[in-house]
């Protein structure tokens, strides 16, 4: 196995959390482009089970959910020969990493992360500290690797703001340390909204209590099926992408990316059909294109030992990139 990073192209990190199993929503809006991103550049995917704790968790089920996530990444077409893939915690630098970044980053900076007041819900003040310096702790697992881009949704933008905030204040206080890296948002397309509700993502999150709402990859083929066949769809009978038909505008979207076929090729194909000849076309290609991700993901977890055995790899080699960085960031903070 080749165990050097690739030396062409920029570092990339970008990082996914444990809990939950993947969705269709995820490998067309995040995994699809990391398997492009590892064909051109240096890329660490971290498994972020760290982040995973700043909710209530149960250790049991973090772990095995850790390792299953792994499978699944593998499973999708992260190449450990290609990418180093990784559990967060198996590298600690990550967290010595993050306590110097707090100690540069700023309470009103923090207050004013939007995704920490849409997670504390108004209870700002009985929350664990953990919800209210996460972002210190992703800067950290950026940081490390000298990362270039991140690759990430709309909604992480402004936690991308806060590590080239903290980037560049370390690099004017302590000297030079840390590349500034920027956010890297994929253009729009490719977001996947719930079966049963257009207005929301497929999340298995926000949608939860539905499992009609979320195609999982690991689902068998006739659950995946049984779940397109029965999405939600709009009045008439016309098949296009258009403002008044959001329901048939995301099943186009999902057949577009699961088929990689423009989506005005599809409203030709589908022209005068009706909605059920649609779905059980889309139901079909949804199908093929899932089909050898759950069989290898089957196969990942029938020997979970070789899934940890590859993280473990890969965290080896992260450790590796983590202590260069690390060790200048002590010296020039006076810690070493």
């Amino acid at each position: 196995m080749n165990q050097t990073v690739r030396e062409s192209g920029k570092t990339v990190f970008s990082g996914i959390q444990p809990t939950g199993s993947a969705h269709l929503g995820n490998l067309l809006g995040a995994v699809v482009n990391w398997v492009h991103l590892q064909e051109q550049h240096r890329c660490y995917f971290c498994i972020v089970d760290l982040h995973s704790m700043t909710m209530d968790w149960d250790p049991k089920t973090l772990r095995r959910e850790t390792i299953a996530k792994g499978a699944e990444l593998l499973a999708c077409g992260i190449d450990p020969d290609k990418s180093v893939l990784f559990i967060q915690s198996q590298v600690p630098a990550h967290t010595e990493l993050a306590w110097i970044l707090m100690c540069v980053a700023r309470m009103g900076e923090l207050r004013r992360m939007v995704q920490f007041k849409e997670k504390s819900k108004g209870e700002s003040e009985s929350v664990g500290a953990g919800l209210f310096t996460y972002p210190v702790l992703q800067a950290a697992d950026v940081l490390l690797y000298q990362a270039h881009g991140v690759p990430v949704g709309e909604d992480q933008r402004q936690h991308v703001e806060l590590m080239r905030d903290l980037a560049q204040r370390f690099n004017s206080n302590f000297g030079v340390t840390f590349t500034v890296p920027e956010a890297w948002i994929p253009p729009s397309g490719a977001r996947i909204m719930a079966l049963d509700d257009p207005s929301q993502k497929m999340s298995k999150s926000e949608t939860g209590g539905r499992p009609g709402s979320v195609l999982l990859l690991v689902d068998p083929p006739e659950v995946v099926a049984k779940k397109v066949r029965s999405a939600v769809t709009d009045s008439g009978r016309d098949i296009v992408a258009s403002e008044d038909k959001p329901a048939i505008r995301n099943l186009l979207t999902i057949y577009s990316a699961v088929a990689d076929t423009p989506i005005g090729e599809l409203e030709e194909r589908f022209a005068g059909s009706g909605y059920g000849d649609f779905t059980s076309a889309l139901a079909e290609a949804v199908v093929a294109r899932l089909a050898p991700i759950r069989l290898r993901y089957e196969e990942l977890m029938a020997d979970p030992a070789e899934t940890e055995r590859l993280l473990a790899a890969g965290a080896a080699r992260a450790a590796q990139a983590a202590a260069v960085t690390l060790s200048r960031a002590r010296e020039r903070t006076g810690l070493a």
